[in-house]
């Protein structure tokens, strides 16, 4: 039975998660097939059901399992002493994804830290491709890095190329699309850090692959509808 929305989620003692989706029985594990641990899918101390997945919510793979009860606050079996969180390492982050996104995943704004990770992209996107504001999202990708023509397409041959688009257009379409247009119950902390990486590494490929080449393909095809970057 879910519970505020939410199906419940089956654990096993050492931390691996069987299911998201206990409420439909043919997910369920007496025992973990990667451990052999018994299962749970309630809290030990208070008997609050393991949060699981969002009903309703956009397909995935589900939300994380989590250390520490929702309801109680204590710890699972499986969470270590120290209960230690992997924080976004900003060390190695892009400065405006610290500046503009890291700062409100820091505050608890995870919905608007995955809106603000795209925006970014976008906004870079269309500034090294030279391309004006009439054109955004996964169109704005697919334009950039069409194989061959894109202006900020790269890989050694076309079909890496092609998922070089699939890969940009992709992350618009799966990741920031269902984030920026409604409300997402799943948008937490582990998927707002997870966005946040996913975002970095599309702009240090995209930085490090078309640092020279972007200009002389915006001058091979000036019919691509990219407008001059001096304009």
């Amino acid at each position: 039975m879910s519970q505020h929305g939410y199906d419940i989620m089956q654990v096993c003692l050492e931390g691996h998660k069987i299911t998201d989706l206990y409420s439909e029985p043919q997910f369920r594990q007496s025992a973990c097939e990667e451990c052999g641990s018994d299962t749970i899918h309630q809290c030990p101390k208070c008997e609050t059901n393991i949060k699981g997945r969002y009903k309703g919510g956009f397909s995935g793979s589900g939300p994380d399992v989590k250390d520490f009860c929702h309801g109680c606050g204590e710890p699972y079996p499986w969470a270590d002493e120290a209960g230690e969180f992997t924080e976004v390492d900003s060390s190695v982050l892009d400065d405006e994804l610290v500046e503009r996104s890291v700062s409100q995943y820091e505050s608890g704004h995870y919905q608007s830290a995955v809106q603000s990770a795209f925006i970014i992209l976008e906004e870079r996107v269309r500034d090294r491709g030279g391309f004006g504001r009439d054109i955004h999202g996964s169109d704005l990708m697919t334009e950039s890095f069409t194989p061959d023509d894109g202006p900020l397409s790269f890989g050694e041959t076309g079909s890496e190329q092609q998922g070089v688009m699939f890969l940009y257009r992709g992350a618009m379409q799966s990741l920031r699309n269902p984030a920026s247009h409604r409300f997402i119950e799943e948008v937490d902390e582990d998927y707002a850090r997870d966005v946040i990486h996913t975002v970095n590494l599309l702009l240090r490929l995209m930085e490090t692959n078309t640092s020279s080449n972007a200009s002389s393909k915006l001058e091979q095809h000036p019919e691509s509808g990219v407008v001059d970057s001096d304009s």
